[in-house]
């Protein structure tokens, strides 16, 4: 077997990554970032309740909210309310006097509906709906669902949007 001579240059470049792996692997101090980073803002997107608990009969406005530090800061969106069809019924939007611009399809089971403002969503409103009460607890069988949200500044905010059922409230 003959040995192929190795260039210098080659040499040298290797015994400099060896000496470096040495370095690395005798350092015991574990790195940490002294700078802290901040944390991301987050987006809390619920539905809130003109009545928590509305009698068989009766109306309840179901709004689709958005709470946040800045909840203006929501541009445009797309999104879905589905319900029970043997607990409610809807019965029309309720329309805003906001500056947004919002479309609604509601077919049985499910609302659909989007909107936009290029000054952000006043008050992170993004919907209101009217629903006749069908059976007891049916407001339990709603679900709020957000298919798609972008901030006024056009970044995808999906990553920062968390679906919170709690949100669930009686309106004040």
């Amino acid at each position: 077997m003959t040995k192929l001579p190795i260039p210098h240059g080659v040499a040298r470049a290797a015994a400099l990554f060896g000496g470096a792996l040495l370095v690395a692997a005798a350092c015991t101090e574990p790195a940490v970032s002294r700078i802290a980073a901040a944390p991301d803002p987050t987006l809390a997107a619920g539905l809130v309740l003109s009545d928590s608990a509305p009698s068989v009969g009766s109306s309840v406005e179901v709004y689709a909210r958005v709470e946040s530090a800045a909840p203006s800061v929501v541009g445009s969106f797309t999104a879905r309310i589905r319900y029970d069809t043997t607990a409610l019924r809807f019965l029309e939007e309720i329309a805003a006097s906001d500056g947004g611009t919002r479309a609604t399809n509601a077919t049985a089971g499910l609302v659909r509906f989007a909107g936009a403002a290029t000054s952000g969503m006043p008050g992170g409103h993004l919907g209101g709906y009217r629903f006749l009460v069908l059976r007891p607890q049916a407001v339990r069988t709603l679900q709020l669902v957000v298919d798609e949200i972008h901030t006024v500044a056009r970044t995808d905010a999906a990553t920062i949007l968390h679906i919170v059922p709690s949100l669930t409230r009686a309106v004040p």
